[in-house]
């Protein structure tokens, strides 16, 4: 019962947040399915079936191609089945039983580069969504673009310890080049080195110096830890207002940081760098879907963009199953200038299956201890 009632109370009664989730989630993963399916039809492959979350179907219908589209019990994804897949991951089915005119429109019978075209589709739909998302935003809202002058050095902070002061000019973190202030937490946090080599302008003279980042506590989130040098910036001037073609190359910019960012903090996580209790599931994203519907509009497009490019970025990491999987195989078949054998396809998805359920159980276990 104390694990029931902790639900309730940190969801809210569950149901604000659940349809927060259920209607962002659903949009990025239409987005996401639609890329596949989009290319997919241009390369004339069949679409059996288009599904939004998993599990039974809700409701669906079939369109003039064929195609079922439906949406299923569970928002936690979605899928397109192709003809020639014996599953919704695209594990590839034995071709022998298909009809000649049926492997004409099989995925698997097409060309390794279109099969490259239509995976990669997903991932890059959701790269365009997050481009779109952070322009609408930028162009809105504006953005801020801080010079990387310090305002103030924290008493006690590591930037202190090693003799930073107000006005210093940061130019260089490591191998990282500063343009703006904001650039520097965004190296600060996904380094992988423990100490770090900080260049800077004073008095026009250049110099250097190394620090170790202190790590505390995220504000919004306490199970999320920061690395700080524990400086802040020069007085804001207010938001700087953006022009369309402006906001469209902050924004992939943007859109690259947060996938880069999503990669470094995995793989920080892999090699022991980051706490594995990092790693959020579907009960905290509800939170936060539901806290960034109450806070306006421009929240839900910064929470959507975020979460796409991450989705993005998990999809195309090399694990069996997952977009990048597919990819890694059409690499292996054209360096061996052969298809890899529906054993190894059967061996690779239990791989990439258990993977994937250890991810999610380790995500599920994290979101209910830190209800408490």
């Amino acid at each position: 019962m104390e694990l029931v009632s902790g639900l309730i109370h940190q969801l809210g009664g569950g149901t604000h947040n659940f349809l927060s989730f259920a209607l962002i989630i659903s949009v990025i993963v239409f987005v996401h399915e639609y890329g596949h399916y989009i290319v997919a039809k241009a390369c004339k492959v069949k679409v059996e079936s288009f599904s939004i979350g998993f599990g039974p179907e809700i409701f669906g219908f079939h369109d003039k191609s064929g195609t079922r589209w439906k949406l299923s019990a569970l928002p936690l994804g979605g899928y397109v089945k192709m003809l020639g897949d014996s599953n919704a991951a695209s594990v590839p089915a034995n071709q022998r039983e298909l009809t000649e005119e049926e492997k004409l429109y099989s995925l698997h019978a097409k060309p390794r580069y279109k099969k490259a075209a239509i995976v990669f589709a997903g991932p890059f739909a959701n790269m365009v969504l997050t481009v779109i998302a952070f322009t609408i935003l930028f162009s809105t809202t504006g953005y801020y673009r801080t010079p990387p002058v310090i305002g103030k050095v924290i008493d006690g902070s590591a930037a202190q310890q090693a003799g930073l002061l107000p006005g210093d000019i940061i130019t260089q973190i490591d191998k990282h080049k500063i343009k703006y202030f904001e650039d520097i937490s965004r190296v600060t946090m996904s380094s992988l080195e423990k100490e770090m080599e900080i260049r800077y302008s004073r008095n026009n003279e250049e110099h250097r110096i190394s620090l170790t980042p202190s790590i505390i506590k995220d504000t919004s989130d306490s199970t999320i830890e920061r690395r700080v040098i524990g400086i802040t910036s020069v007085n804001m001037t207010g938001l700087k207002q953006s022009s369309f073609l402006g906001a469209v190359s902050l924004s992939i910019s943007e859109t690259y940081h947060a996938m880069c960012l999503t990669i470094k903090a995995l793989f920080q996580i892999v090699v022991g760098k980051r706490s594995i209790s990092e790693i959020g599931g579907p009960i905290k994203i509800a939170k936060y879907s539901g806290e960034s519907t109450k806070k306006g509009f421009a929240t839900v497009l910064y929470f959507t963009a975020i979460l796409s490019a991450t989705l993005a970025a998990v999809n195309l990491l090399p694990i069996p199953l997952l977009d990048g999987g597919h990819l890694f195989n059409y690499i292996i078949e054209t360096v061996i200038r052969r298809d890899l054998g529906l054993r190894y396809h059967k061996y690779a998805a239990t791989f990439g299956a258990t993977i994937l359920f250890v991810l999610m159980a380790i995500a599920i276990s994290n979101d209910i201890r830190h209800l408490f």
